[in-house]
């Protein structure tokens, strides 16, 4: 077991759970020194609750009114230009006395990754970051309430047992593709214990917990007409400018994690005109990661800007402790199936050198890029779906109909417990998908066990930026048009280098095979 393994690794034990926390009104002290803490963490009471955070997590709290509002990671106002924890939630629990739309709308204008919420006397309410990059889940056991970043963390204090729907699905051969390790709706891997979704928040109030959808909340107004488009496209430019900014105040060595593809093109023209404060680095652990990886120097070399290539070895036996290494990240990511080895084998590098100190990601983009659309190579998707729907756009399941029909189930649940259709109006449901299961599930997870190497901020990670990018037509999501008149405006030269790797998970032979099954799997009756 990883237990066996770490209480006789000193050097090893640092990386469990790194830069997580936990949030519980169960006296756990006890536990400080042993498993899974290792005396790596610290922890603050606040009000009936522990709030624990790892050595290199931050926690941020500010008293207003008898209630106490904290915020865990980080966040920063493009919108203000503030980047300091404390005072953006001074000025949140300012706006709460407002009224609810007050305090939301001030955390819709923050960028980061986060949980923030506030304590009052024995209640406690909490959200996390725009779209959950950084992952959350809660559960009641025994009558404690806990709060955690990681699933295993809570599994593993609790002592539970992963739910038997959970095993099936992992075990199922085609689990692994379509996005990888993640489960439906607000699963996690363990009934006791349910995911944070993105634009939702919790109250548990006395020892009951409750959720309530704050986003959407009214009709969006789309572009209908050129100087609308220029208008969101220039505010859009401006924001992911002001984010660049700021993480180059916030950070004294950030680093862009730079490709040929259009998101990370577009994070790196945001950048413009500070490109003597960022470096930029690639890594190939495959070979065609090469393309990438020159097309990344190519645009650097261009602004003088310091760019690293990192060559991962393909040979595990070239890395001391990969095994452990292997199950280490395996239980930080939740144990909900295999990892790919050369991923790993490029965490264990990355976390082996002195990259950054935070990476900047290009996550998120693809939530107002049409991705459901990109992929199945649709123009067109049902407005309203069907829990069918979410259970073929979410893995390949023709094969195991008992499956289907208790994923279906799942997400049965997610869309009314959620209360999603009550609050879609005229938003475009497979954009939510995206947005909540997707990027929320999978991305959440997965940046996660990133952490292991280094901090990581997402400067497309924005509520107000996407809502804005979501009012542009479908057939310019689709297609790219308003990322790349994004970059046109925020670096012209870098636009006119006409550089655009394409992504080899979106060809159209591909997108051919997975509409066909989606239609078969969305009109098979059982």
């Amino acid at each position: 077991m990883l237990k066996e393994v770490l209480d006789n690794r000193v050097d090893l034990q640092k990386h469990l759970f790194v830069r997580g926390f936990l949030i519980t009104n169960s006296d756990i002290t006890n536990k400080k020194n042993e498993y899974p803490f290792y005396s790596n963490w610290n922890m603050k009471q606040i009000g009936p609750y522990q709030f624990w955070t790892n050595e290199l997590q931050n926690l941020f709290y500010t008293e207003k009114d008898e209630k106490i509002f904290f915020l865990i990671g980080h966040a920063y106002n493009p919108f203000t230009m503030e980047y300091e924890e404390l005072k953006i939630i001074q000025n949140i629990a300012n706006l709460y006395e407002r009224g609810e739309s007050s305090y939301i709308d001030a955390i819709d204008e923050l960028t980061g990754l986060f949980i923030l919420g506030y304590v009052d006397g024995n209640n406690i309410s909490f959200l996390l970051d725009c779209s959950g990059m950084q992952y959350g889940c809660y559960g009641l056991i025994d009558n404690n309430l806990y709060i955690s970043s990681h699933i295993q963390l809570i599994g593993d204090i609790c002592n539970l047992k992963m739910d038997d729907y959970v095993k099936e699905l992992i075990q199922y051969k085609w689990y692994k593709y379509m996005m990888g390790n993640y489960l439906p709706g607000d699963l996690t891997a363990f009934k006791e214990v349910k995911r944070i979704i993105p634009n939702i928040y919790i109250n548990y109030k006395n020892n009951k917990i409750t959720r309530k959808r704050f986003y959407p909340r009214k009709e969006i107004k789309m572009c209908l007409n050129k100087d609308e488009y220029n208008h969101v496209i220039k505010e859009a430019a401006d924001i992911m400018r002001n984010s660049m900014i700021l993480i180059s105040k916030k950070w004294d060595k950030p680093a862009i994690s730079l490709t040929g593809g259009i998101d990370s093109n577009t994070t790196f023209a945001a950048a413009n005109g500070i490109y003597d404060k960022y470096t930029t680095f690639s890594y190939i652990s495959m070979f065609r990661e090469s393309v990438d990886a020159e097309a990344a120097k190519k645009i650097s070399d261009k602004f003088n800007v310091k760019h690293t290539v990192y060559h991962i070895s393909n040979t595990n036996e070239d890395f001391n402790d990969f095994e452990i290494y292997k199950k280490l990240l395996s239980h930080n990511n939740g144990d909900l199936g295999t990892m790919k080895d050369n991923d790993i084998r490029k965490k264990i590098v990355m976390m082996q050198n002195d990259v950054c100190s935070v990476e900047v990601k290009s996550w998120i983009s693809e939530t107002v890029r049409a991705y459901v659309y990109k992929y199945f190579g649709r123009s067109k998707m049902p407005k309203v779906l069907r829990p069918r729907h979410y259970t073929s756009l979410y893995k390949i399941f023709l094969l195991n109909r008992t499956l289907v029909r208790k994923t279906d189930q799942h997400f049965k649940n997610y869309i009314e417990e959620t209360e999603l259709h009550e609050h879609l109006f005229n938003y475009d449901e497979t954009d939510l998908f995206v947005w909540e299961i997707m990027h929320g599930g999978k991305c959440g997870l997965d940046i996660g066990t990133m952490k292991f190497c280094f901090d990581i901020t997402i400067p497309y990670n924005n509520r107000k930026l996407l809502d804005m990018l979501l009012s542009v037509k479908l057939k310019d999501r689709i297609s790219d048009q308003h990322h790349r008149d994004m970059k046109k405006y925020l670096n012209k030269e870098l636009f006119d280098m006409d550089i655009n790797v394409v992504n080899l998970n979106q060809t159209k032979r591909k997108a051919h095979l997975a509409n066909v099954y989606y239609i078969i799997n969305t009109h098979i009756p059982f």
